[in-house]
């Protein structure tokens, strides 16, 4: 299966998956809104969610993949299978021993999380409590992990990308009992969490059963390849879990500002759409696809994969970031602005998206280039990256928070993203795993040109929105003409340079 296709399948998915994550924050936004509840939530949830992004869409993927997949291509199942096996062990018991460890300290684990509650005893309590309650959710995200880096080995991504639409349905089921039964929110949906994983590992395991996949556990858990894994493994851990401490030092930094948190989480939330859609897609496809033809193919048709993947995201990443940018603010009115999420709620959310969308493209090129160090199975460029990702971003967050406060972080964090970027890429040329070729820079200025083009269409429509008043619900109407009617500008202009016709572009997602 080419990467296109695959990473085609797993948007298809993840599109489903976000479409009911949307009516899961539609719900909470309107339930919770900005205020001290929804903060404790979010809190609570970022810290396995932070383990999550870190092994489902980071280490574990990226570390576990390139070894498995040249198993499988070498014919070598039973050693894939007692690798597998291995994996999943060590990661039952490493994740029960740092959940047991973190519940105990969590008070300990939370004042750093969210200094800014240390000072509200009550909010601070509550704050540990539904911690504890969702923490044991990390066990359940390391076995889906496993299970879900296996079926992406075996190009199969559609699960996968579904299994959050598990989480989101649970959270949406949880909140609507609460509300009937008027009952604390906050309980409903940290068990709701703990409901989703089972279910989401009960699904994982069935799908494996009937593709005839399995482990196999011998007594002897470290050999060569799992020294091989450890060794990715580490390198990835560090690189992915220092993102997501940004993220993190995000949170701690937003606690000192009442609402903040949930004025970031929201933002993130519509951002987060097409980085998963396109970034996260491609990259999660594009790892089994360049390991297994490491051995086998030439460098420049490595090159030629990768250029397409890049050309591919390139064409919808940029008109995705302009839109989001100009329409930030009718975007998040739509989305969230009932209930006890009001004008002012809405005013700061879409202040936020707007800087966040200024880094899109840089995420998801980040999310593209990372795979490629670990399909040729080394990761220490990428730590270096991203260690001065963090140091940048945690630097610029505090400055930039004293001066001009909580939209100092999406500042912060799209700026950083550029940086990483460059010097990502100039890693991958060092290394000679990728280096821009000619053929990619005219249909890039193209992109960019016609992007530019549709942001003044996109400029035009708002400042002559007036004839919207004329209709009821005015802001969705709007927001659907805009978006739509770019859509369909962006790629009638384009279709007119030769490489994005459309029959070239079938061609591209063709491409094997």
């Amino acid at each position: 299966m080419n990467v296109l296709k695959s990473s085609f399948i797993y948007s298809l998915f993840t599109s489903f998956s976000r479409i009911f994550g949307f009516l899961r924050d539609i719900m909470i936004a309107n339930f919770l809104g900005t205020g001290i509840i929804a903060d404790i939530f979010f809190v609570a949830f970022r810290l396995p969610n932070t383990f999550r992004r870190i092994f489902s869409e980071g280490a574990l993927n990226s570390a576990f993949v390139p070894i498995y997949t040249k198993l499988i291509k070498d014919n070598l199942i039973q050693d894939a299978q007692k690798f597998a096996g291995s994996i999943f062990w060590l990661f039952i018991i490493t994740s029960s021993l740092v959940v047991l460890i973190i519940e105990i300290f969590m008070p300990y684990f939370v004042t750093i999380l969210a200094p800014g509650f240390v000072n509200d005893s009550e909010k601070f309590n509550e704050l540990v409590k539904i911690s504890r309650i969702i923490f044991p959710f990390l066990i359940l995200i390391s076995i889906s992990s496993i299970c879900s880096s296996i079926l992406n080995s075996h190009n199969k991504f559609a699960l996968s990308a579904a299994l959050p639409i598990i989480l989101n349905i649970t959270l949406i089921i949880a909140l609507i009992i609460a509300a009937y039964l008027t009952a604390n929110y906050l309980l409903f949906l940290s068990w709701g969490v703990i409901t989703a994983g089972l279910i989401q590992v009960v699904f994982l395991l069935i799908a494996l059963t009937r593709k005839n996949i399995f482990f196999l556990f011998t007594t002897k858990i470290y050999t060569i390849y799992i020294k091989r894994f450890a060794k990715l493994f580490s390198a990835s851990f560090f690189s992915s879990g220092l993102l997501q401490i940004n993220i993190l030092i995000g949170t701690i930094i937003a606690s000192y500002e009442s609402g903040a948190i949930s004025y970031l989480y929201y933002a993130d939330r519509v951002y987060q759409l097409p980085l998963a859609l396109i970034g996260i897609a491609i990259g999660i496809a594009i790892l089994p696809s360049i390991s297994s033809k490491i051995k086998t193919e030439s460098i420049e048709k490595i090159q030629i994969t990768i250029e397409y993947a890049l050309l591919y995201s390139l064409l919808f990443a940029v008109p995705a970031s302009v839109g989001i940018f100009v329409l930030s603010e009718q975007i998040i009115a739509v989305l969230f602005e009932r209930g006890e999420f009001n004008e002012k709620s809405s005013f700061f959310t879409s202040e936020a998206l707007k800087f966040y969308s200024l880094g899109l493209v840089a995420f998801i090129l980040m999310k593209i280039y990372t795979p490629i160090f670990f399909a040729y199975e080394n990761a220490k460029p990428t730590l270096y990256v991203t260690a001065i990702n963090l140091f940048l971003n945690i630097s610029l967050s505090i400055v930039l928070f004293i001066y001009i406060g909580f939209t100092g972080i999406p500042i912060a964090t799209s700026v950083s993203a550029w940086i990483s970027v460059l010097l990502m890429y100039y890693y991958l040329q060092k290394n000679n795993y990728y280096k821009i070729s000619n053929t990619i820079i005219l249909p890039t200025a193209i992109i960019i040109a016609v992007s530019l083009l549709m942001y003044l269409y996109l400029i035009f429509l708002k400042n002559n929105s007036g004839f919207f008043n004329l209709v009821d619900h005015k802001e969705i109407i709007f927001l659907l003409f805009s978006v739509l009617s770019s859509i369909i500008l962006y790629f009638i202009m384009i279709s007119f340079y030769k490489p994005f016709k459309y029959s070239e572009i079938k061609k591209i997602l063709q491409h094997d």
